[in-house]
């Protein structure tokens, strides 16, 4: 994986939960905690890029706890991860006033998030960090100045910003994966640019 990905325990809080079966439909709850599960375990080093990949797809659309648990058997972190409840991540405010912004590497992802760059410019980087809401609002807002958010493969993506006499990109390459979480981007720009581009990850060796 990317050197951007680096293993830690997500700080976001947890509590126990009622232990599943393998006939328990599987919920949006468990597969954030999966795909937390398979960041650190490629952070680790266990996944190639490719394969993190494979099972965050397989993870996305597992319909069972069963199926999560055979995504996730061979790995050590697993244990770590079972039978915990996520919670979203405290909202996030970026602002950057004739200065910048960076958010890149491995990160909890918060439900709602809210970027500003007046005279200045920002990056958002998606691609490597946890997600922990199926569900995330960013608030993009660039006045004379511009921002950029990467956005991972698998992610459906909903844009809902403006440009007034500025840019604000709507026109997304490719399409997200089923049950993947869904990022939506409102705001607008004036005299500014909100830029959304979905990028492939990128391993160690690139």
């Amino acid at each position: 994986m990317s050197g951007n990905l680096s293993p830690r325990k997500p700080s976001t809080p947890s509590t126990p939960s009622t232990p599943s079966t393998p006939s328990t439909p599987a919920s949006d709850d468990d597969r954030i905690q999966v795909a937390q599960l398979l960041s650190e375990a490629a952070a680790n080093g266990r996944l190639t890029l490719e394969q993190y990949e494979a099972r965050l797809s397989r993870t996305y659309g597992a319909t069972s706890y069963a199926q999560l648990e055979r995504i996730t058997d061979d790995l050590p972190e697993a244990m770590e991860y079972r039978r915990r409840t996520s919670r979203p991540a405290p909202s996030t405010m970026l602002l950057a006033i004739l200065s910048g912004f960076e958010r890149r590497g491995r990160w909890n992802i918060p439900g709602r998030m809210t970027t500003v760059t007046l005279f200045g410019g920002g990056m958002v980087d998606l691609r490597y960090a946890d997600f922990t809401s199926p569900n995330v609002e960013i608030h993009a807002y660039s006045i004379f100045g511009g921002q950029t958010i990467l956005l991972p493969p698998e992610v459906n993506v909903d844009i809902k910003g403006h440009g007034v006499m500025g840019g604000f990109d709507h026109d997304i390459d490719g399409d997200g994966t089923p049950g993947a979480p869904t990022v939506t981007i409102k705001g607008f720009s004036l005299w500014g640019g909100v830029g959304i581009k979905r990028r492939q990850r990128r391993s160690r060796t690139n």
